[in-house]
C-alpha cells in the first residue's frame, strides 16, 4: 500500500525487497526487523514506512509480488495424470526453494487477514482452479475423488504444502507427491 509523499525509488524498493529476502533466508522471519532491513538495504526507516505498513507487508510483496505457481498446461485426458503430477512437483519445488520466505508469510498471515487472503489467492486458489480444470471443468456437477469437492481437495493439498513448510515436521519426502498422484488418479476413474 503506497502512502502519499515522496515518489518511490525503484532502486530503493528493490533493495528493500532483496534485503528482506536475504534476512529472512539467513535468520528466519521472527528475527527480521525494519531496522535490519533498512540497514541491509541502505535506506532509512521512513523510506520503508512510506511504502509499507510493516515487515509483514514487505514480506508479502517479496513472495506474492509476481507469479507464484507454475501455469497449468492444457493436456489431453490421457496426459492429465502426468501433467498434473509434474505441475505439483513444480509447485513443491517452488515451496522448497522459497521455504524460509513462505514460512514467514504463513506467520504473517496469522497476524494480518489481508495477507492471509493474498496467500490464499496466490497459492490456494490456483491449486483449486487446477483441480477443477483436471476434473473436466468448472461445470462438473459430481464431487471430485468421491465425496470431496474441488475446494476440499484444494484445502487438503494446501495443507500438505503448509505441513511441508513446518520446519520441525519437515515433510520433504515423496508422501505429498504420492497423495497428489492418488487424488489425480481418482479424478479420472469416476
Amino acid at each position: 500500500m503506497e502512502k502519499l509523499g515522496r515518489k518511490r525509488s525503484e532502486k530503493s524498493r528493490d533493495a528493500v525487497l532483496q534485503a528482506t529476502r536475504e534476512l529472512v533466508t539467513e535468520s528466519g522471519f521472527t528475527h527480521v526487523t525494519i531496522e535490519k532491513i533498512a540497514a541491509r538495504a541502505h535506506v532509512g526507516k521512513p523510506t520503508i514506512y512510506r511504502w509499507w505498513q510493516s515487515k509483514n507487508a514487505i514480506l508479502a510483496e517479496c513472495v506474492l509480488g509476481g507469479e507464484v505457481l507454475p501455469a497449468v498446461d492444457e493436456t489431453s485426458a490421457s496426459e492429465i495424470h502426468t501433467s498434473a503430477s509434474e505441475w505439483f512437483r513444480a509447485v513443491l519445488g517452488y515451496v522448497d526453494e522459497n521455504a524460509a520466505l513462505l514460512r514467514g508469510l504463513v506467520a504473517a498471515a496469522y497476524e494480518d487477514p489481508e495477507i492471509a487472503a493474498q496467500l490464499r489467492a496466490h497459492l490456494g486458489d490456483p491449486i483449486e482452479a487446477a483441480l477443477i480444470e483436471w476434473a473436466g471443468g468448472a461445470g462438473r456437477e459430481t464431487p471430485l475423488a468421491g465425496e470431496l469437492s474441488p475446494h476440499a481437495l484444494a484445502q487438503l493439498l494446501f495443507g500438505a504444502i503448509l505441513y511441508r513448510l513446518a520446519p520441525t515436521l519437515g515433510a520433504t519426502d515423496a508422501s505429498d507427491v504420492e497423495m497428489f498422484d492418488v487424488l489425480i488418479a481418482r479424478l479420472h476413474t469416476q
